[in-house]
C-alpha cells in the first residue's frame, strides 16, 4: 500500500520519475507494483519492482542534523562495508537512493541474544573504513531539544551532560533494529548510512541495546565482551 496521498496517480508518477531521474536507462513501463514501506523516521521508502526484480526507493522528506550523504555515497557505492544492500543508486545532492531488496527480517521484529549482540558489532566496527569526520551525539540532542516545547529545567540538565568518550572508532550512530534486517542465511545486514562519523563505540552498543528493550543488567557484560576501551557507561550531568 501507498501512504495517503490525495491521488495515487499523482504519487506514482513522483515516484517514477524520482527513479528516472537516478535510473535514466530504465523506462516507466519497466516499473511499478509499488508499496510503502512503513517505519521511516526521515525518510520514506517505497518497494517496487523493475522487470521482476525487487527494489526500494528511499526519499527524504524531513531534514536531519548530522547527515552527510556524500560520506554515505562514497562508503556505500565503494562496497567498503560487506554487510550492507546492493546500492543501485543514490544521489548525495537529494538523499533519494534505490538499492535492492534485501529478503529477511527486521531485528526489531526478532529476539537476538546477547551474543549475537556481541559478534555482529565487533564485525560491523572491525569492517568500517576511516569515517574522516567526527560524529557528536550531545550536539545532536541539541540540536533536537531546540525544535521541541519543553520545561527549562530540560535544557538546564541539558547543559550539564557529558559523554565521557572512550576509544574513538568509526561507527554507524543510528543503530537500531529498524535499521538491520537478518536474512535468511542468518547475516545481519545494516542500512541508513547518513550518520556514518567517528565515535565511541559504545553509542552504537548502547542505542542497539535501548531499542531492543535488552537487560539492563547486561550491558556492562556486553560492553566488557566487545572489549572496548571506553571511560564509562553513564552519561551523567557534569
Amino acid at each position: 500500500m501507498l501512504p495517503h496521498h490525495d491521488n495515487r496517480t499523482d504519487l506514482s508518477q513522483q515516484l517514477l520519475s524520482w527513479i528516472c531521474e537516478l535510473m535514466p536507462a530504465w523506462t516507466a513501463e519497466d516499473i511499478g507494483g509499488f508499496r510503502y514501506l512503513e517505519g521511516g523516521y526521515s525518510n520514506c521508502n517505497y518497494r517496487f519492482t523493475h522487470r521482476g526484480d525487487i527494489y526500494v526507493l528511499r526519499a527524504p522528506h524531513r531534514q536531519r542534523p548530522f547527515v552527510d550523504r556524500h560520506l554515505e555515497h562514497e562508503l556505500l557505492l565503494a562496497r567498503q562495508v560487506p554487510a550492507t544492500p546492493e546500492i543501485i543508486a543514490l544521489n548525495p545532492a537529494s538523499g533519494r537512493m534505490i538499492s535492492r531488496w534485501v529478503q529477511g527480517h527486521l531485528l526489531a521484529d526478532l529476539s537476538p541474544g546477547p551474543d549475537q549482540v556481541v559478534s555482529y558489532l565487533q564485525r560491523l566496527h572491525a569492517d568500517l573504513p576511516d569515517a574522516g569526520r567526527i560524529f557528536d551525539p550531545l550536539a545532536q540532542a541539541g540540536r533536537y531539544l531546540e525544535t521541541v516545547a519543553a520545561p527549562d529545567w530540560i535544557f538546564q540538565l541539558a547543559s550539564r551532560i557529558i559523554w565521557p568518550q572512550g576509544a574513538m572508532v568509526s561507527c554507524h550512530n543510528d543503530l537500531n533494529p529498524w535499521n538491520v534486517i537478518q536474512e535468511p542465511s542468518g547475516r545481519w545486514v545494516t542500512l541508513d548510512w547518513e550518520w556514518f562519523g567517528r565515535n565511541d563505540p559504545l553509542f552504537d552498543l548502547v542505542t542497539l541495546h535501548q531499542s531492543l528493550a535488552l537487560d539492563d543488567d547486561v550491558l556492562g557484560e556486553l560492553a566488557g565482551a566487545c572489549r572496548w576501551k571506553s571511560a564509562d557507561l553513564d552519561c551523567r550531568p557534569a
